[in-house]
């Protein structure tokens, strides 16, 4: 257990020896922690760009940016198509693109559509902005069902008020009628009274026809008589006294009203008294229904006045019913599922769907080369630093930049290696790449010349190896931390993003991801290319810097001990003369 605890204690001295090593195990540490605990010590998203199209900016839509902004988002507006816009999030310039309809407002029972595009290889990033604008939309969402919901009720509540209007209306209209109807009734009643019913007795007609017929009869005879007479062979006084019987005759037969009861006449004096006795009964009957009539009468005007007074109602009771039709036809949106969401969200991927791997490759490849050629560039330079012919390589005719880049083709040359086994294998999972690996593969050459360079830095800038070694995964860890990978580089202020949008690892994994997954062509890509290859120039410079300040420093070191070694040597000479 001792011999443990002293070579524990051994090897800890070792590893802190170098006060760059003490330097390297216990800061670098904290000093990850606390820049990442600055960094992201924010709830903020003022880092997301929202690329927005409408056909019409009108005043929904701009009311709906404005309540975007004022979340702090950087709102760039697209007016002539969205393919701009699609292209600018394969760009990396924003982070999502929202397609709006020219209008918000919802006037049927189609909801509004609004497509959200997003980069689905930006993992970390596309639920965040979906979420966060998602939110926005339904609040605005709300407030258009709002809206329809107060609109729909405010129709409700005016219909009600008509019909409880139209109610008292129809409670008039049924008083009104049944007085009408009480009216009539009463009418009803008094002319059902009446005794209009004709007299079933002929008035003796048959009787005065034949007592009429007999009368001329009679007279007609006499007068024949009389002119007999007067022809006859007869002593004029027969014929007086026959002419005086003839004419009392003819004198009684015109005067047969004066004929007393118990005459021939009496049943026609009869006759004439029962028509007298008919004539006043119906006389009596029609003054009756006279006095019912002229009663009557009132009573049915007053029944026209209250049916034209129904009919008004009616037509008003009519009027109000038009009018809840028009108001309940003016609803356009009916349907539930509109009312509650107006606006509907469709996601958009800016290319085809597919697996996680494909969208995790290309942080994949960036990766591997990132931690490989940092670990093998400071590796590489440590061992030739610690290797006993170091020293007489300062010492040889060749060049100082001939040893840099034999490190560096060392160090591409086995990177290119692990790189031809993934992307080897790879093919049976990503079949349709194969056309893409020819940029694919020159981005990771780049992308490796800086990561190697970057190794090689940090090898002639530390001593010990192990110091080395532990710079290289701090600084490893920082580019991946402040990549975007693990926490959106969105969350960052606004100086710090813009410091990190510079990073070798944010360029590299951008160049990559566009390439591999949008196909993008070089010529779209050239300004970040070129950004990256100064990087690798400048490194470069920066090693041969180092490597000239280190055989400065290596030979002074050499001289002064050398020159100490001379004095000592000669001090013993001295001693032993």
């Amino acid at each position: 257990m001792r011999s443990i605890w002293l070579i524990t204690k051994k090897n800890v001295r070792l590893l802190l020896r170098a006060k760059g090593s003490a330097l390297i195990v216990i800061f670098a540490p904290l000093l990850i922690v606390l820049i990442l605990g600055l960094s992201y010590n924010t709830t903020s998203q003022f880092g997301l760009s929202i690329g927005v199209y409408a056909p019409s900016f009108t005043e929904d839509v701009n009311s709906f940016i404005t309540t975007l902004e004022e979340e702090e988002f950087t709102i760039e507006r697209y007016e002539s198509s969205i393919d701009e816009c699609v292209e600018e999030i394969k760009m990396g310039k924003v982070h999502t693109c929202i397609s709006l309809p020219e209008s918000l407002s919802v006037e049927d029972n189609t909801p509004r559509e609004v497509k959200f595009y997003v980069d689905p290889s930006r993992l970390n990033l596309v639920w965040m902005v979906q979420e966060t604008v998602q939110g926005k939309f339904d609040i605005k969402a709300q407030e258009i069902s709002e809206g329809l919901t107060q609109n729909i009720l405010t129709k409700v509540a005016q219909t009600q008020t008509t019909i409880t209007e139209t109610s008292g209306t129809l409670s008039s209209v049924q008083s009104e009628a049944a007085a009408v109807s009480g009216i009539t009734a009463s009418v009803k009643s008094d002319l059902s009274i009446l005794d209009l019913q004709p007299t079933t007795s002929d008035f003796g007609s048959e009787v005065l026809k034949n007592l009429t017929g007999e009368l001329k009869n009679a007279e007609e005879n006499i007068q024949k008589s009389l002119e007999r007479l007067e022809t006859a062979n007869m002593s004029t006084s027969d014929k007086n006294v026959i002419k005086r019987y003839l004419e009392s005759a003819a004198e009684s037969l015109s005067s047969t009203d004066d004929i007393d009861d118990n005459g021939t006449s009496t049943s026609a004096k009869s006759v004439f008294t029962n028509i007298i006795d008919e004539l006043n009964a119906t006389r009596t009957k029609l003054s009756k229904a006279s006095l019912a009539v002229s009663d009557a009468t009132p009573a049915l005007a007053s029944s026209g006045n209250t049916l034209q007074q129904i009919q008004s109602s009616l037509d008003s009771v009519l009027a109000s019913l038009n009018d809840i039709s028009a108001t309940l036809s003016a609803q356009k949106v009916t349907e539930a599922g509109t009312i509650v969401s107006p606006l509907t969200t469709v996601i958009e991927p800016v290319r085809e769907e597919s697996t996680y791997l494909n969208y995790l490759f290309p942080a994949i490849l960036v990766l591997v080369v990132m931690f490989s050629s940092l670990l093998l560039g400071t590796t590489l330079v440590m061992m030739e630093k610690n290797s006993p012919a170091y020293l007489r390589n300062f010492f040889l005719p060749i060049r100082k930049t001939t040893f840099i880049i034999s490190t560096y083709m060392t160090n591409v040359i086995l990177i290119v290696i692990q790189l031809i086994v993934i992307l080897g294998i790879s093919l049976f999972f990503l079949t349709d790449t194969l056309p893409q690996f020819p940029s694919l593969a020159l981005m990771l050459f780049i992308a490796a010349s800086v990561f190697t360079f970057l190794g090689m830095a940090v090898g002639y800038f530390f001593v010990s190896e192990e110091t080395g070694i532990l710079a290289s995964i701090s600084l490893g860890n920082i580019f991946l931390f402040f990549s975007g990978l693990i926490l959106p580089l969105e969350g960052l202020s606004p100086l710090l993003r813009s410091i990190t949008q510079y990073s070798p690892f944010v360029i590299a994994e951008k160049l990559v991801r566009e390439v591999f997954l949008f196909s993008t062509p070089l010529e779209a890509v050239w300004l970040d290319a070129v950004i990256f290859v100064g990087y690798a120039v400048a490194l470069f410079v920066l090693i041969i810097i180092l490597e000239s300040f280190m055989h400065k420093h290596l030979v002074h070191k050499f001289l002064r001990h050398h020159h100490k070694a001379h004095r000592q040597k000669d001090k013993r000479n001295k001693g032993r003369a």
